[in-house]
């Protein structure tokens, strides 16, 4: 039991502005959750990497051993670990251009360059909390499948990541909180979601140069134009049926967040194909880790668009008895 009594209390900042000043702490700390997230990620994805370059069992589809192969030969546990390896390091590199745009927002002697960057750091702090969490449960579950039986297990320390991570979701604010944070106030209530295209426009219009980009980048505007139907889908029925925006929060984040990253990815391939010939392996794999990336998992955003767009209707008719 905690005993205040006789205890001395002391003013921290200005009077009457406390509420502020915690709310300051409380984003900061929703960034660094959604990095925790993206940290307990890469440990399970090099776990799960390397046990499965070490475990035998079956035969891969175009192995000529008697023996049993590693698991890593199968498609399918490759399919996993790309998975995981795609989804990280465009979070990694998304988590870097935020970390940027912090210090902007805090140090940057010009005022408007200063405010521009903590509008954009305001639009994306719960899209790290949130999305970065959520697909920490996606990659340690995964990790756990990997191993097998053996994940289960504590003897491998696999799935005390799966526990570790589960309440990344739901402390500095649930994620289903955060989703509707960005949408009703970062999106409906504010002009800083225009700011973001523009300037993601602004970007890539010197990416269609180069022929290696131009088809990832036309792969990228048609998500990115999903992403605005979706936005002005909100704003129109924001004015008719609250449920049908509250429902459609938690798919809105999601579209943003495999968008961002697809973004980020992009700005990885430039560097990538300019740097080809200086580090061929490392650059060659970064290609190819963002290409899985547009083929295999921005395709998601479709799904949670058509779903979320179907409205709220039955989920409030549903019967709970």
């Amino acid at each position: 039991v905690l005993n205040f009594e006789n205890a001395k209390g002391y003013l921290i900042g200005t009077e009457n502005k406390g509420l502020s000043s915690m709310f300051t702490m409380m984003n900061l700390e929703r960034i660094v959750v959604g990095v925790q997230g993206l940290g307990i990620s890469e440990t399970a994805y090099q776990n799960a990497l390397s046990y499965a370059k070490e475990r035998k069992q079956g035969k891969a589809n175009n192995s000529k051993s008697k023996e049993a192969d590693l698991i890593i030969k199968h498609a399918d546990i490759r399919r996993t670990l790309m998975n995981m390896k795609s989804l990280i390091e465009g979070q990694r590199s998304f988590a870097f251009w935020v970390s940027q745009l912090i210090d902007v927002s805090l140090n940057h002697p010009d005022k408007k360059v200063k405010d521009s960057a903590t509008d954009l750091v305001s639009l994306m702090t719960p899209v790290i909390k949130s999305f970065f969490t959520d697909i920490g449960m996606e990659i340690t579950n995964d990790a756990i499948q990997v191993f097998g039986g053996y994940g289960y297990t504590k003897d491998q320390g696999i799935e005390q990541l799966f526990r570790d991570n589960r309440i990344t979701p739901i402390y500095e604010g649930t994620n289903s909180v955060q989703a509707v944070d960005l949408v009703y106030r970062k999106i409906l209530n504010n002009k800083i979601f225009d700011k973001y295209i523009l300037q993601i426009n602004e970007e890539i219009k010197g990416f269609m140069e180069n022929k290696k980009l131009s088809l990832f980048v036309q792969k990228f505007q048609k998500y990115l134009e999903l992403l605005n139907n979706f936005t002005m889908w909100l704003g129109e029925k924001n004015k008719v049926s609250k449920d049908d925006v509250s429902s459609a929060c938690n798919d809105y984040l999601k579209v943003f967040g495999y968008v961002a990253l697809a973004h980020s990815w992009l700005k990885v391939l430039k560097i990538s194909y300019e740097k080809l010939d200086k580090n061929k392996n490392f650059y060659q794999d970064k290609i190819n880790t963002a290409t899985y990336y547009f083929d295999k998992i921005l395709p998601r955003v479709q799904s949670h668009y058509i779903s979320a767009i179907s409205g709220s209707e039955t989920m409030m008719k549903g019967n709970f008895n």
